[in-house]
């Protein structure tokens, strides 16, 4: 037998306390043989989200998220009541972490989300989700510097490059494609008398899945030295697979060919250190110096908020060249 006492502030009537009890009968109508928590923990929450929610995500964010349940979020809040998280006490903590900003804005959402989830499953009452009062500086702010790379730069990179890493870059720098797009991609996917590319799924973290968002999934106009080039190229790849591993066949590990040829050929050139999306930068600068419109734009970085395509690329020195003299010419200096 066991008696407790509840605060009627907490549960103002028999249902809220019943939700809140919901927990400790369930264990006990299933025969629990440990003690029975009276009140929902954090880890009864984190259990349930990891068996009935976390395998409904990608991969990529199955693998980042249930790390920081594991190291971060469990280990301080597993065995504390789903009411006693204050978010005061959730901002000391994220103060405290030595992880980037952008780790500490994945731990609050990852919090906020297990509230949603715990008044979902009505482990407790309805109400604002606490983590709200919870703010992250500096989430939102790039931590490395954007490197764009001129037209020229990128032409005398694929010349350095052999095949099949220079039509991978071609094809990165003529669409702006997300490099686990890129090594997805398969010869169905290209229709080359429409003059067209699919983009039909990505392959990241070792596992074939659909592309980033609906709007990712799109087909894209290609020009016709694109066509030529993937025409010349065909036979050398022998499978449905345009850039095909050769120990599995399937798709190729995008970080491996950065690593060991286009960062190499990239120095060689004197370039600075590049990424896989620093030609999805590029591209973006590209277009924005042309005169595609900002609704073109996003469509064709296939991004499904206008927001998110104002945070890539910027405009290349010499593209401001002409602007600046123009108003120094107003100034008359």
């Amino acid at each position: 037998m066991r008696q407790e006492k509840f605060s009627f502030a907490d549960y103002p009537n028999e249902k809220a306390l019943w939700i809140h009890l919901e927990a400790s009968v369930r264990l006990l109508n299933q025969g629990a043989e440990k003690p029975v928590p009276v009140a929902a923990t954090m880890g009864l929450v984190i259990e349930k989200y990891r068996d009935a929610y976390l395998p409904t995500l990608a991969k990529s964010t199955r693998n980042t998220d249930g790390s920081m349940l594991r190291v971060h979020i469990e280990p301080m809040w597993g065995s504390v009541g789903i009411s006693d998280v204050r978010p005061k006490d959730v901002d000391e903590w994220l103060r405290s972490l030595t992880i980037s900003p952008s780790s500490k804005g994945r731990a609050r959402r990852l919090l906020k989300q297990l509230f949603d989830k715990a008044m979902f499953w009505e482990l407790i009452p309805l109400g604002i989700n606490p983590m709200t009062l919870v703010k992250v500086k500096g989430v939102s702010k790039r931590q490395k510097k954007v490197v764009l790379l001129t037209p020229a730069q990128v032409v005398a990179l694929i010349a350095g490059l052999e095949e099949p890493y220079s039509v991978m870059v071609l094809i990165a720098a003529s669409l702006g494609l997300r490099v686990e797009e890129i090594v997805a991609l398969q010869w169905d996917d290209c229709d080359f008398a429409a003059k067209t590319l699919t983009i039909r799924q990505a392959f990241t973290h070792a596992e074939l899945g659909a592309p980033k968002s609906e709007s990712s999934a799109a087909t894209l106009p290609i020009s016709a030295a694109l066509v030529k080039a993937l025409k010349a190229y065909k036979p050398k790849a022998k499978t449905e697979w345009l850039f095909p591993s050769r120990i599995t066949g399937g798709p190729r590990s995008a970080d491996m060919i950065l690593k060991d040829y286009i960062r190499p050929a990239a120095a060689k050139l004197t370039l600075p250190k590049i990424g896989w999306h620093t030609f999805r930068h590029s591209y973006r600068a590209w277009i924005g110096g042309g005169n595609a419109t900002m609704s073109q734009q996003k469509d064709m970085m296939r991004h499904a908020d206008l927001s998110t395509t104002m945070g890539y690329g910027g405009t290349p020195v010499e593209e401001m060249r002409p602007l600046v003299d123009a108003v120094a010419k107003k100034l008359k200096i």
